[in-house]
């Protein structure tokens, strides 16, 4: 009887030892996303749904960012890592659709590949927008990464169904960040026949006011969007082209259902990068007067318009590289995270992150993110809200949750730029 009990608590025991903890991306501090210098290792990932019921996820990992180790028999350095992910059907749900974790190991070279890539496969019903909770962790250093992307099988003509390659060592998922005046092989997850109409909607020229302000004048509502051109697209085993011979948002979708369809940009030359286009202009509206955002368009050549701004700004050169190289840096990287219907500077997120910075804690929720500065020797302390805005075109548009007691926050964030 006693080595029964005892058989039956070791049982117990192991079960307990083997089941991990179910994790969730809700209450997770999200912040790392926004600010590449907290996490040293940052993976990136790309989701293809190559079969109905199946999904593959990639992860590009940069081996400076692992840590290698001397085997201790063996005369090399190998990096350890894994890949823990968790699926739900939505961002807020309890019930874990699936989960696994995976362990990796790379030996240090003297010809390093610019990218490590590994791959994993899920199962994802269609019919449903996922959430994927993920956390990378280089097992040698003992850091982590986490992230939550979101696979989306509402229909079977989401950007995840297909490839954009403009050769073929240039083969990208999405975001679709096209160049202009260039040809794009498209390719689908299933080798079929169909058709696809295709519009392209002019750049929407809406810039955010300050978030104090309260105005119907918002891009809190999609906008109505007349095309400037329509076209067919024609895949044939899975396989069509596109030229990219207009500026502007390129709308992909099901014939007769703009509803099941995505989208692509082709906003301007270099695009998410600002360097020496009119947007370089433009960006700089949340730091200018009236009259001296008027005056920037008055120069023939961006780069010399900035150039007169921020030395006229910061008072001295040494100031005004540095002012005019963090103030671009972050219109870039806007670009990068926030870009929906319109290029992510644009966005609300895109404004509060180009004047305040990357946030301290970023907090989401299936249609919310709620970012908070803690007050420093250069950010006032202040909170805000985003909600997402449902839209046929993108799935990351959010507008800010305004109010007229930001005056004072904003005004001082504003002043620290032109000191």
């Amino acid at each position: 009887m006693y080595i029964r009990r005892i058989l039956v608590l070791l049982a117990i025991l192991s079960l307990f030892s083997t089941c991990r903890p179910l994790k969730r991306p809700v209450n997770v501090n999200f912040a790392h996303l926004y600010n590449s210098e907290i996490n040293v290792v940052q993976p990136e990932y790309s989701i293809l749904h190559h079969h109905t019921d199946s999904t593959k996820l990639t992860i590009y990992i940069n081996p400076d960012e692992l840590l290698y180790v001397r085997d201790a028999t063996e005369d090399f350095f190998t990096s350890r890592f894994q890949l823990s992910w968790y699926l739900f059907e939505s961002f807020d749900s309890r019930i874990l659709a699936d989960s696994a974790r995976i362990r990796f190991t790379d030996t240090l070279t003297i010809d390093p590949k610019p990218f490590l890539e590994r791959t994993v496969n899920f199962a994802t019903p269609p019919g449903t927008r996922y959430t994927l909770f993920t956390e990378f962790e280089d097992l040698n250093r003992r850091s982590r990464h986490q992230d939550a992307l979101t696979p989306d099988k509402l229909h079977p003509y989401t950007s995840q169904f297909f490839l954009f390659a403009e050769n073929k060592n240039s083969v990208f998922s999405t975001p679709f960040f096209l160049s202009l005046q260039k040809n794009f092989e498209i390719t689908y997850a299933k080798a079929l026949d169909f058709e696809l109409s295709a519009h392209v909607f002019p750049v929407h020229d809406n810039i955010p006011v300050p978030p104090f302000v309260i105005t119907d004048n918002q891009i809190d509502q999609v906008p109505e969007m007349v095309a400037d051109t329509s076209f067919v697209l024609n895949f044939r085993n899975g396989k069509s082209s596109v030229i990219t011979s207009h500026k502007g948002l390129y709308h992909f979708h099901e014939k007769g259902n703009s509803e099941h369809g995505f989208v692509a940009y082709a906003f301007h030359p270099g695009f998410p990068d600002v360097s020496g286009s009119v947007d370089m202009l433009r960006s700089l509206r949340y730091i200018t007067s009236s009259d001296e955002y008027q005056q920037l368009f008055t120069y023939n050549d961006p780069m010399l318009a900035t150039e007169r701004f921020w030395n006229r700004s910061a008072g001295n050169p040494d100031r005004a590289r540095e002012l005019k190289n963090r103030y671009f840096n972050r219109v870039n990287n806007a670009n990068i995270l926030f870009t929906s219907f319109v290029p992510g500077w644009q966005t609300d997120r895109g404004m509060i992150y180009i004047i305040f910075g990357p946030p301290h804690s970023v907090f989401k929720t299936e249609n919310t993110e709620t970012w908070r500065y803690t007050e420093g020797i250069n950010i006032p302390s202040a909170t805000f809200t985003f909600n997402r805005i449902d839209n046929k075109y993108s799935y990351n548009h959010f507008a800010l949750e305004r109010d007229q007691a930001y005056r004072s926050t904003w005004n001082h964030a504003v002043s620290i730029w032109r000191r």
